[in-house]
């Protein structure tokens, strides 16, 4: 390794649902919901799927007034004609049993709320969380590992001390005119921004002398080694960490427990992945560097055990104390309690430690986990806002918007630390943990694999199909194009002589007897009448059609019949 730069080699396990937004979402146009799978397309495939008559009425509906009522049609078409769009999807997820119900209740609907009558689109798009858009699968920002890094770093820089008084000043709100808290509220946001550059000691225009510069996290990218599925869809829970109750000793919810539509739904990276991740990281040091006015402070350039030790420091405790917060409301999954304790237990090894540490990333990281220990100011929304050390609610994965039993923190992430020069070893009691949780996900893998070679096999019956059908039509055209060469050689007296024999087999091949006076008959008789100059090959070719013609309408021995052909063969 050399001594000017560190290389490492960093893998991360999901704890916990983990949801870094971008921005990005799933649309209900873009995507249904089956049988516990999300199954996102294209506008290729989706043409592709539907007939000429789908497509008109696609047509139809999008060409209309833009407005909630057409895009719940939108939202309808695309649900009724699932099972065509299933088989061309480029994306496929879990989805839990009650989020998929939520969909099904809500895809095309309007929502009722009582006191008014007020009512509310339901658009259902779901958060995506970051992705290679390349193989669609998850990755973790490099900026949000190191994001997270930083802020364990602060606070150990920090050791727990307040902000001066006339800083925390700026955040009591009480007494003031609605005026005066925009105005302490514009002042607050210098603070932590100053704060940090106290701290890391360097200053605006002197990022050179900040020591997180001397850091590169690469993005992490997904190790998909397992089939297993890179992605699910969840509910989004806000709960609130204490219980209170009123005078009638009825629990009070708050106001995000009780409005569903403050819930989202969302895409998030499943927990217990064994190194779902990885990504390198490269640590510079100023081994050599004789110019020392342009680097940190010595006192701030951290070593990578220095890091491990001081995220567990900023993040253990932040963990612990939410999942005893979650054990005593009796809010958390009991499974994934009995595994952090196992693990935590663990973690607890100075051998493993040193290089494994915690961090917690992506969105409902909660505002403990992102702010300084000893200065937080976490503004609690209620009336007049306030500020206080703690939140006063927690935003849980669940499975539907009700429920309060079995729910999961988010954005916890296991990181382990490997240098480049040695092999990365596997660490046996973490993989069982983690492959000990994957029963549903195997089945679904199961399920869509099943899935998957039913609709391979479709696809290979609908290409022998396409292939028969052009076998067939290209067989037409050969077969009309004789039939065309062979008209053509035919004099004008041998086309007449054809058009009346494809009448004469038309009936014949219908079943339809005529009689004597009807069509055919009578243009028999005209065509003779017209041949008193044909040549005699001619006439002798319609003499045949002739008597068949006869015989064919029972007039072989109609005496008038008779002497019409005879007065073919006179001539």
């Amino acid at each position: 390794m050399s001594d000017f730069l560190q290389h490492y080699t960093l893998t991360y396990t999901p704890l916990s649902p983990i949801h870094i937004g971008t921005g990005d979402s799933y649309e209900p146009t873009n995507y249904v919901i089956d049988n516990g799978t999300l199954y996102e397309f294209d506008t290729g495939g989706a043409l592709t799927a539907l007939t000429e008559t789908d497509r008109n009425e696609l047509n139809r509906i999008v060409n209309a007034r833009a407005s909630e009522d057409m895009l719940k049609a939108v939202q309808r078409f695309f649900y009724e004609r699932r099972d065509r769009l299933k088989p061309w999807a480029i994306n496929t997820m879990p989805v839990l049993d009650g989020v998929a119900n939520y969909y099904a209740e809500r895809i095309g609907q309007t929502d009722n709320h009582k006191g008014g009558g007020n009512q509310k689109f339901n658009k259902l798009e779901i958060d995506r969380t970051a992705y290679n858009p390349i193989n669609r699968h998850p990755v973790l920002f490099g900026s949000s590992i190191k994001g997270a890094i930083r802020t364990a770093l602060l606070s150990q820089v920090n050791g727990k001390q307040a902000l001066s008084q006339q800083d925390a000043e700026k955040f009591n709100l009480e007494n003031l005119s609605p005026y005066e808290r925009k105005q302490r509220e514009r002042e607050q946001k210098n603070i932590f921004p100053r704060l940090n550059q106290t701290l890391f000691q360097f200053s605006a225009g002197k990022f050179e002398l900040d020591p997180l510069r001397l850091l590169q996290f690469a993005d992490a990218a997904w190790n998909d080694c397992d089939g297993l599925p890179t992605a699910q869809i969840l509910v989004s829970v806000n709960r609130k960490k204490e219980l209170k109750r009123d005078k009638h000793g009825n629990e009070i919810f708050g106001q995000a427990e009780k409005n569903e539509n403050l819930c989202k739904l969302l895409e998030s990276v499943p927990a217990w992945r064994y190194r779902a991740f990885s990504g390198a990281l490269n640590l510079q040091t100023t081994v050599g560097v004789m110019s020392k006015e342009k680097l940190p402070n010595e006192n701030l350039l951290f070593n990578i055990r220095q890091i491990a030790a001081y995220c567990n420091d900023h993040y253990k405790p932040i963990l612990e104390s939410e999942i005893e917060v979650m054990r005593e409301r009796g809010f958390l999954d009991s499974e994934w309690d009995k595994n952090m304790q196992a693990l935590l237990s663990n973690l607890s090894a100075k051998s493993i430690s040193e290089r494994v540490f915690l961090l917690r990333v992506g969105r409902h990281s909660g505002a403990e986990a992102v702010t300084i220990e000893g200065v937080r100011h976490i503004k609690i929304m209620k009336g007049n806002p306030e500020y206080q050390s703690k939140t006063k609610t927690l935003w849980l994965a669940a499975n539907d918007p009700k429920q309060r039993t079995g729910l999961f923190p988010f954005g916890w992430l296991l990181v382990e630390v490997h240098p480049s020069n040695t092999p990365v070893n596997d660490w046996t009691e973490l993989a069982e943990l983690c492959r000990s949780q994957h029963a549903q996900a195997m089945q679904w893998a199961e399920k869509r694999a099943a899935e998957r070679l039913a609709t391979e096999q479709h696809r290979e019956q609908q290409a022998i199909e396409r292939q028969r059908l052009l076998e067939e039509e290209q067989a037409r055209i050969a077969e009309q194009q004789a039939e065309e060469q062979r008209r053509a050689a035919l004099t004008p007296q041998q086309l007449q002589i054809e058009t009346l024999r494809q009448q004469f087999e038309q009936k014949q091949a219908n079943k339809v007897r005529e009689q004597i006076s009807g069509q055919l008959y009578g243009d028999l008789r005209r065509l003779i009448e017209q041949a008193a100059d044909w040549p005699d090959e001619a006439r002798l070719e319609l003499s045949a059609v002739a008597k068949n013609i006869v015989q064919f309408i029972g007039a072989a021995d109609n005496k008038k019949a008779k002497e019409l052909i005879k007065t073919l063969l006179m001539h």
